[in-house]
């Protein structure tokens, strides 16, 4: 082994043990001609870092997200410096938009169905006048013209169920957003879109397994608990963590997923609430 080899192998080892199996995980995702000068990169790119662990692991996070365009590079050869190609924007745009349609359709659905309309519509007055169940449904006009509203109806219906049964049919959400992203994203390669739309079918595949399975009795959400914005609210943070970490989204995007996470989290917050827990129990039955 030649003096320089040694102490770039010696330089490796001076990395914290989770982040030197990091750097050799990535390392490995790479082709083999250019493994060890890009780890060896990493390495001295991390060492140089004075601010803390956080610091690092953002690195190792970005660096993840180069692997598609570096692995391209790579094939093409021709670059003297890898690390200077950007991080494929391509990836962080479509989970960026897979969490505002596939968590947002629901968690507005669920805003617009049961919060507002059950305050707008004085659902309590209403209950107390009549003494008899008041079906959200029949709160939406519907005759003559209005038939038209019937499509927006079901989907906010849909979108809200999700939010409130959560778990796999929650998901069912993202993977039909995943399918709806595979079909409008014209300028991505086929094979890009074609993993986009397998993620939403399976995706759509298990929420159609999980209501096939409470329909026939094999389950009932009732017996477990009703997941109330749980589910939500987990997807909520994971969509705050990405608009603070999605550094090469555009403004409005990172402000629309922070406020979407604000929102997706506070509802399983508001069923608590007694008011929150009549809404829920008005709108299920």
């Amino acid at each position: 082994m030649s003096p320089a080899r040694a102490g770039e192998s010696a330089r490796h080892l001076r990395l914290p043990p989770a982040e030197r199996a990091a750097v050799a995980l990535l390392s490995r995702l790479l082709p083999a001609g250019f493994r060890a000068r890009q780890r060896d990169e990493w390495t001295a790119d991390l060492l140089s870092f004075t601010s803390g662990a956080g610091t690092r692991w953002r690195y190792l996070a970005g660096a993840a997200w180069t692997l598609p365009a570096l692995r391209r590079a790579a094939r093409r050869g021709g670059f003297a410096d890898l690390s200077t190609v950007a991080p494929a924007p391509g990836v962080l745009a479509s989970m960026a938009h897979l969490f505002l349609l596939g968590l947002g359709w629901p968690v507005v659905s669920w805003l617009i169905m049961v919060p507002v309309t059950y305050l707008a519509a004085d659902i309590p007055g209403r209950l107390a006048l009549t003494g008899g169940p008041v079906d959200p449904k029949s709160l939406w006009p519907t005759d003559g013209p209005l038939v038209v509203l019937l499509p927006l109806q079901l989907l906010l219906h849909l979108g809200a169920s999700a939010v409130i049964l959560g778990g796999p049919f929650l998901l069912g959400t993202f993977g039909a957003s995943g399918l709806v992203s595979a079909v409008a994203q014209r300028r991505r390669s086929g094979r890009y879109r074609l993993v986009i739309a397998g993620v939403g079918l399976a995706f759509l595949a298990l929420t159609v397994v999980a209501g096939l399975a409470w329909s026939y009795g094999a389950f009932y959400p009732d017996a477990l608990g009703l997941d109330s914005g749980r589910t939500a609210a987990v997807l909520g943070a994971a969509a705050g963590i990405l608009a603070l970490a999605g550094r090469r989204l555009g403004a409005r995007i990172r402000t629309a997923l922070a406020a979407l996470g604000v929102l997706a989290i506070t509802v399983p917050f508001v069923h608590l609430t007694t008011t929150g827990a009549a809404m829920l129990n008005w709108y299920l039955d």
